[in-house]
């Protein structure tokens, strides 16, 4: 007779060599979610080497925003055009130009000694003494007519898309000029003195000239061929700004790669690599947030050191133009910089980035589910989708990565996009992989009574 209990599976048994199968895919598993290098990653060193390395990359990030900045003004004439071109819409800039060009046409027109000059000529052509008389009075209220009739003239040509274009073609025939100026030297359509650089508005004012010969105006004629300019920028400091826009515009493409190649080297001394990563996007981020608070300090500084002949209205519109670029690749850099942080959160292992993980696994689980028993099923897909999950991972991220790098000049609003984008495939493909299946027991594995 037989044992009426259950007996085990012999030694040797299909059943040993699952049970084992599944205990050393189970170490296996436990192995790759422990710390990289765990176990061997010691040394007091390595996070102060680390963080220090971080301290440098956010403090390279503003600079490399500032290079990249300055290279496109000094290297790229479209680049500086995009900049400068908008100011000719702008209201304040705009009444600005006008302002100057009537002060030099006006030192050039006396109206009022032309005005007596035709009266005592109309008087000695033996008019009447009334009429003479007459003349004189209304000189005056004649020369303030004048006066507005030219200012009507020169402030709507700056409002025109004639001096539009004219501003933008001046500012790139000036480009070069521009550079030599920003980088110590001067002379040509731009020029530097005593601490203002200033553009030729000489194409302006015999625009201005021939418009108002044209309609009659003939005491225009008496204007000479004058070298006029406007001031795009003034400060004591310009010296100094030279001499640091020539710097940056040579370190412009070594800068962003120092910066990753040191943080690529403290993630790999770090202890705790993903906390290092965290870290690090935090730290970019500040610096982002940063620069964008010092751009707004500097601003009510650079316009109180202004002369009081200046237009603060004007000159508040010209450095808030100069700087717009900057603002924008800013932004940039800080969504990525948050987007990584935010990753390297959700990868935590505990605490709250593991539990809003987790949150997010359920709810795409659930939703997995309920399209399943609705009949939505992905079929062969899925199982490969699960199967190399990670690998279309990893491609997701590559191609917007590198997509994202293509971008000329991306800003804030470019990366979000990317960002989410990003986030919706990965999210799409989370949802369309089917998840493996766990091993079941083949029939006979246990043994009959």
């Amino acid at each position: 007779m037989t044992d009426s209990g259950t007996a085990g599976p012999p030694p040797g048994s299909a059943a040993d060599d699952d049970e084992v199968a599944r205990l050393q895919a189970e170490i296996e598993r436990l192995r790759q979610e422990l710390p990289a290098g765990h176990g061997r990653r010691r040394g007091w060193w390595r996070p102060v080497v680390a963080g220090f390395l971080v301290a440098v990359v956010a403090l390279l990030a503003p600079l490399s925003v500032l290079a990249t900045w300055a290279s496109g003004q000094i290297e790229d004439t479209d680049r500086y055009v995009a900049t400068v071109g908008p100011l000719a819409n702008d209201p304040d800039v705009q009444k600005a130009i006008a302002a100057r060009a009537e002060q030099v046409i006006f030192s050039y027109l006396d109206l009022d000694t032309a005005i007596d000059d035709l009266a005592k000529a109309l008087s000695d052509q033996g008019l009447p003494p009334r009429v003479a008389a007459t003349l004189q009075t209304v000189s005056g209220p004649l020369a303030n007519a004048i006066r507005s009739f030219v200012s009507d003239r020169i402030l709507a040509f700056v409002k025109s898309d004639a001096f539009e274009q004219a501003w933008i073609e001046a500012n790139r025939t000036a480009h070069a000029e521009l550079v030599t100026a920003l980088t110590g030297g001067g002379g040509g359509a731009v020029t530097v003195n005593k601490g203002a650089v200033s553009v030729n508005l000489a194409v302006v004012i015999n625009t201005i000239k021939q418009q108002l010969s044209d309609a009659g105006f003939a005491i225009a004629d008496r204007i000479p061929d004058v070298s006029a300019s406007f001031t795009i920028v003034q400060s004591d400091n310009l010296d100094t700004v030279q001499t640091l826009l020539g710097v940056l515009d040579n370190l412009s493409a070594w800068l962003p790669v120092l910066g990753l190649g040191l943080l690529a080297v403290a993630v790999l001394l770090a202890r705790d690599r993903r906390r290092m990563v965290l870290a690090a996007g935090i730290a970019v981020a500040a610096s982002m947030l940063l620069l964008g608070a010092t751009l707004n300090a500097i601003r009510p500084f650079y316009l109180n050191a202004l002369p009081e002949s200046a237009s603060p209205a004007a000159a508040g519109a010209i450095y808030d133009q100069l700087v717009y670029f900057i603002r924008l690749a800013l932004r940039g850099l800080l969504v990525v910089a948050l987007t990584v942080a935010v990753v390297a959160w959700l990868s935590a292992r505990r605490g709250s980035g593991a539990a809003a993980r987790g949150a997010l696994v359920r709810g795409i689980d659930t939703v997995r589910v309920r399209t399943s028993r609705a009949g939505l099923q992905t079929g062969r897909l899925g199982v490969v989708l699960g199967q190399y999950r990670s690998s279309f991972r990893v491609g997701i991220v590559a191609i917007s990565a590198l997509a994202y790098l293509a971008q000329d000049h991306p800003t804030g609003r470019t990366a979000l996009v990317f960002v989410i984008v990003t986030g919706l495939l990965v999210l799409v493909l989370e949802l369309l992989a089917t998840p493996p299946q766990p091993a079941t027991s083949a029939p006979g594995d246990t043994a009959n009574p």
